[in-house]
């Protein structure tokens, strides 16, 4: 049983490596800042800057690459997050980004919508109309 539990976590590792961003392939842009991703997410901006509204799917909470997103983008919890999701429904009748199971289908949605932003395990081999877009300092 441990050499089962040893492999688990191995796998674990692996898949929390790191997080990639992908937009559709019809989207412009070439980079994306950090300060922007968060914007993004948290519906502080909702349009790309040639107009083209944006649709951000998020990843389902306690996956890795949620917590590696919120780490590094967000810089909070994902309690935090919920909270100000709940804060945002109630005041200003935003609603969280839809939240997304795995990589393929991240990749099918963003695929769908010229505005769509997405994020993916870095190592995921893309087969779509995407393309990943890398971030800059802020």
């Amino acid at each position: 049983m441990p050499f089962f539990l040893g492999i688990l976590l191995l796998v674990s590792v692996a898949r929390a490596e790191g997080i990639a961003l992908i937009v559709n392939v019809q989207n412009p842009m070439t980079s994306i800042s950090r300060t922007q991703v968060a914007d993004f997410f948290l519906k502080k901006n909702k349009n790309w800057p040639d107009g083209v509204p944006l649709r951000f799917f998020d990843r389902i909470d306690n996956s890795p690459e949620r917590k590696i997103f919120l780490r590094d983008y967000i810089h909070k919890s994902s309690r935090d997050i919920e909270l100000y999701w709940i804060g945002q429904k109630l005041y200003s009748g935003h609603s969280a980004p839809t939240q997304i199971t795995t990589d393929s289908m991240v990749e099918i949605m963003v695929s769908k919508f010229p505005g769509a932003l997405g994020y993916i395990s870095e190592r995921y081999e893309l087969t779509r109309d995407v393309k990943k877009i890398p971030t800059t300092g802020l």
